[in-house]
């Protein structure tokens, strides 16, 4: 069931093309979620379902929750903000672990991609970061010599990116980091490997937070109400976050405004 008290509940945000819906296919072992090379971005909708863990057999059940592109730099995520509607109910029974997925080739943190986690940090409070989960994709084991250098640079106890992130947002927490590669993962012990290690950060958050999922008020304040006025009222949150976020671009603000007005 959806809402079993004992799934794991991943939600996965970051960047079109970083490999969401891939690390998410890796999980199950089945080729749910849409992914692969395209110009736009090829998660358009909410995905969730339930499955075993089965990279590695865990013998436990995911509930995996796939965004469409949050954070991406050419997205029209606040504009097409029935998908944020969509993916918070899904959510607002409970998150066992937020998965930021970075592109190993490009770490730059751009403004945008700050804004938006700055944007869930005002709806969601700053306890959901104790649910966080960084992950680096394609770090595949033939390249791993070649990206010695970027994954060192990431690791630094001083000016490494989990570093940065705990600067820029005042975190107490830090949050873990993860390297994994979605090649050939049926038979390639490096990307088992890989993925023990994504499970083992996850039961980590978990028992960090004794086995609780993530809750917040806001969440409660959903599931109190059903409807157009639930969905109104996640609009509304939305678009007064967003408005305390100084840097938001203006087009997107305008269009939380625009369909806050129509619902």
């Amino acid at each position: 069931m959806i809402n079993d008290a004992n799934n794991i509940v991943l939600a996965v945000l970051g960047a079109v093309g970083n490999g969401k819906s891939s690390t998410l296919n890796s999980i199950i072992q089945e080729p749910l979620f849409q992914s692969g090379r395209a110009v736009g971005p090829v998660t358009q909708r909410i995905g969730s379902c339930v499955r075993h863990w089965k990279l590695p057999e865990v013998g436990r059940t995911v509930h995996i929750v796939d965004t469409p592109g949050m954070c991406d730099s050419t997205y029209k995520d606040v504009e097409n903000v029935h998908l944020m509607v969509d993916f918070f109910k899904t959510l607002s029974h409970g998150v066992s672990a937020f998965v930021l997925v970075f592109n190993i080739h490009n770490t730059r943190l751009d403004e945008y991609t700050k804004n938006m986690l700055r944007l869930f940090e005002r709806l969601l409070g700053p306890q959901f970061w104790k649910h966080v989960v960084i992950v680096f994709t394609h770090v595949d084991e033939d390249q791993r010599d070649y990206l010695d250098a970027n994954i060192d640079a990431l690791t630094d106890p001083q000016e490494g990116f989990v570093k940065v992130i705990n600067q820029w947002f005042q975190l107490s927490y830090q949050p873990p980091l993860v390297f994994l590669s979605n090649r050939d993962t049926r038979y390639s012990k490096y990307a088992r490997d890989c993925f023990m290690e994504l499970y083992e950060a996850v039961v980590a958050v978990e028992e960090g937070t004794r086995r609780e999922k993530f809750t917040c008020t806001w969440f409660q304040e959903i599931n109190n109400r059903v409807g157009v006025v639930q969905d109104n009222f996640i609009v509304s949150s939305i678009r007064s976050a967003a408005a305390t976020v100084p840097q938001m671009v203006q087009a997107g603000t305008r269009a939380v405004s625009n369909v806050c007005s129509v619902m």
